[in-house]
């Protein structure tokens, strides 16, 4: 038995009783665009998907059974980027913006994405402070919110909590990536080079993924985005990881078909994942 807490923007779902330290978010697999937002867009439909983690919260979609939450956002990540800052903009992109000049911030691929990772320009103009505005207390603040609570009832019932952030890539990297053509591992944990979480859980999920058959790469390409940089504070018991599967496992790329086998394989191991992070000592 589960519960949910409805939401038009997110979904929110907790086991009834919650066995396991661990939230899971999904930040990017949802698709919908609200109608205001899709006519000041210039591109497709299948654009669009190409920059989606599709089916990302399906894979994970047993937690809340195993005995952990599950928080998956319904929104593309082209109405609002929630794994970004909510100030990471570009006066391209919202009129009158302060640039910010430091590392995790994307400008014109921030919290609202200018372009596509391939350069296909998704806004037809600049949009203004008060639109931009309305689009984090919609979108961004709730969501984040949502996650800065739910860790915290975990710490509470468990005196930590640990934050698993929950993504897909291209198989090979794009012409607007850091590796482009390079074939990427099959999992790419993200740690922020071991400092968003406890090095116990990083070598846990890494040899977890390996016995199962697949790849590791830690932190390369993906080191971990804002979700796992602002909400990973080993030292105040909250323990982020962000990890990344190889789109290529589960579905076409071409297509976006799904591959059944492929899928439900991912499902089993991450599945399978949860339990073992409740014994891990993280101090």
């Amino acid at each position: 038995m589960t519960t949910e807490t409805p939401s038009s923007y997110f979904r929110l779902i907790r086991p009834t009783q919650h066995t396991l330290p661990v939230v899971v978010d999904v930040p990017h697999a949802g698709e919908w665009i609200p109608d205001e937002v899709a006519q000041e867009m210039t591109v497709k439909n299948q654009v669009l998907k190409r920059d989606l983690d599709l089916y990302v919260d399906q894979i994970w979609q047993d937690a809340p059974e195993l005995g952990a939450t599950l928080i998956a956002s319904n929104v593309s990540r082209y109405v609002l980027d929630l794994n970004r800052a909510n100030d990471d903009v570009s006066h391209k992109t919202v009129k009158g913006a302060t640039e910010i000049n430091k590392p995790g911030y994307y400008k014109d691929r921030g919290v609202v994405w200018r372009t596509t990772t391939d350069g296909t320009p998704v806004m037809a103009s600049a949009m203004t402070q008060e639109a931009f505005a309305r689009r984090i207390a919609t979108f961004h603040t709730p969501y984040h919110q949502a996650i800065h609570d739910e860790c915290q009832r975990v710490k509470d019932l468990f005196g930590f909590c640990i934050l698993i952030d929950g993504h897909s890539m291209p198989s090979r990297g794009r012409s607007g990536h850091t590796d482009p053509g390079k074939r990427r591992a099959d999992i790419v944990p993200g740690d922020v080079e071991r400092t968003s979480c406890a090095h116990a859980l990083s070598n846990a999920i890494e040899g977890h993924f390996k016995l199962h058959g697949f790849s590791v790469n830690p932190n390369t390409p993906y080191k971990g985005g804002f979700i796992t940089r602002h909400f990973g504070k080993p030292k105040n018991g909250v323990h982020a990881i962000q990890i990344e599967i190889n789109r290529e496992l589960y579905m076409n790329e071409t297509t976006f078909e799904i591959k059944p086998r492929g899928l439900e394989r991912l499902r089993k191991a991450c599945a399978a994942l949860l339990p073992t992070l409740q014994d891990l000592d993280l101090t």
